[in-house]
């Protein structure tokens, strides 16, 4: 299925369903859901970049959904969630129905984190590419479950995530230079990302911040794929950066 914005029109080319009436079909909506909802941006191909504002954005999708009955839009999201597990989870916060991730979830979540870890040290053969596949599906889990209230569980579960990140780094350097590349950036700028993100929303203490963030940074054989302490900054305070440096120079 292919589906675009010309014109600030929607043009849809599904050869699962079509609609003689010229009516997107639900896939063609579901597309366009899903992606609003990831954050993508519809360009037009006939009208430049900025052109193209969140009112027609929002008006394309507007359309398209009114065009749908209540227990058709309906039964577009259940089938949207069965297919995918992060709009699922969107779905049931918008709602509220999710709860902080329970120790089942976070049992399950470590034992990934191990065993993305142990790849390397395994007995089987394993290629770089085998590494990269890993971490970005121990980072789609992680993901989904960040759609839950933050808990202190799940950022040690996250900050266990960073120090394996940081160590499958050291094997896939060699990689980044020799194809001029580093597709490993985009695991590594997630988590840091993630991080930050509950530590904004629990606001732990200073303190034992900046000596965690010491801990993980000094860790790494090479660099971290944290942008600590900076983008810690307001989270830390001077009481957190002395902690931070102190750790880190012991």
């Amino acid at each position: 299925m292919f589906v675009t914005v010309v014109s600030r029109a929607l043009v849809v080319d599904c050869d699962r369903d079509s609609d003689s009436a010229g009516q997107p079909c639900e896939h063609a909506v579901a597309a366009v859901l899903a992606a609003r909802d990831a954050g993508i941006s519809w360009t037009s191909m006939a009208v430049s970049r900025a052109a193209d504002t969140d009112g027609d954005e929002d008006r394309l999708v507007a359309e398209a959904a009114a065009s749908l009955t209540r227990a058709e839009l309906v039964r577009l999201v259940v089938t949207q969630a069965a297919e995918d597990r992060l709009f699922e989870a969107r779905v049931l916060q918008r709602a509220g129905r999710l709860g902080p991730a329970d120790a089942g979830e976070l049992a399950r979540l470590r034992a990934l984190v191990r065993h993305t870890g142990r790849i390397p040290d395994s007995n089987d053969r394993w290629e770089l590419h085998d590494l990269l596949d890993a971490g970005r599906d121990m980072l789609a889990e992680l993901e989904i479950v960040a759609v839950r209230p933050a808990s202190a569980g799940f950022v040690d579960v996250v900050e266990d995530a960073v120090g394996v990140w940081d160590k499958l780094a050291g094997y896939l350097l060699d990689a980044w230079d020799a194809y001029d590349t580093d597709e490993s950036g985009e695991v590594a700028d997630a988590l840091a990302a993630l991080h930050l993100r509950l530590c904004e929303e629990l606001r732990p203490d200073p303190i034992e911040l900046g000596q965690r963030l010491a801990a993980l940074v000094g860790s790494a054989d090479l660099d971290s794929c944290l942008d600590a302490p900076d983008s810690y900054t307001d989270l830390l305070g001077a009481e957190g950066f002395t902690a931070y440096h102190t750790a880190l120079d012991r």
